[in-house]
């Protein structure tokens, strides 16, 4: 089994790490380490937290070739600001574990990057590509030849359409829906609820149907 270090910790980390659980019900892939987490000092949902999330604790492991990592720490809040965070470890791109919910559809002429989860219920249509560190989340939806750019983050139940475009960072909130040929742009937000009937500019919110600008992702 190949051995995995979880970059975060309740929330997103724990989510992913229950998707591991999954994955291991089928087939024995994962073995969980631990949490690298900077404020948790006891166990995530039953495993330790193994150091802090700097280059010295991630520096132990990279020595083991069987280890590899998942950085979970992109959210609503956990944007741009945060990128440094990830890219101050200096982890090789390929050291990044990419996890596939058993239970997502994912097409073989689909497109996946490093350090990329997708979650429970999950479609990936045909032709689709998804950059590094993209999160997918339950019953999410990707239509066909769509882009998803590094650092995406999909909500749970959101729905993009055929054609579309993510760029790095954009964000989809809950149950939000993308018609076709739309570009989201960089670390742009899409509020839950959302249909979005044009493209967003990079770094804008928008919420409501049709969606709107309401204002900048400080």
């Amino acid at each position: 089994m190949k051995k995995l270090v979880i970059i975060g910790g309740f929330g997103n980390g724990a989510i992913a790490a229950s998707t591991v659980e999954d994955i291991n019900t089928v087939k024995k892939e994962w073995a969980i380490i631990g949490f690298l987490n900077d404020y948790e000092a006891g166990p995530i949902n039953g495993y330790p937290v193994v150091g802090k999330i700097d280059p010295a604790s991630v520096r132990e492991f990279l020595e083991d070739d069987n280890v590899y990592f998942l950085y979970t720490l992109f959210s609503v809040k956990l944007n741009y600001k945060f990128l440094h965070k990830l890219t101050g470890l200096k982890i090789p791109v390929e050291r990044f574990a990419t996890i596939v919910h058993p239970t997502a559809v994912v097409s073989k002429f689909s497109k996946i990057g490093y350090g990329v989860c997708i979650h429970p219920c999950v479609s990936v249509s045909p032709n689709v590509v998804l950059g590094n560190h993209v999160q997918v989340f339950a019953q999410s939806l990707i239509g066909h030849d769509s882009v998803l750019g590094d650092y995406s983050y999909v909500a749970n139940n959101a729905c993009v359409g055929a054609f579309n475009s993510l760029e790095n960072g954009a964000y989809l909130g809950t149950n939000c829906c993308l018609i076709e040929n739309v570009t989201i742009g960089e670390w742009a937000l899409v509020g839950m609820g959302a249909v979005v009937l044009k493209d967003v500019s990079p770094y804008t919110k928008v919420v409501g149907n049709p969606a709107r600008e309401i204002g900048k992702v400080g």
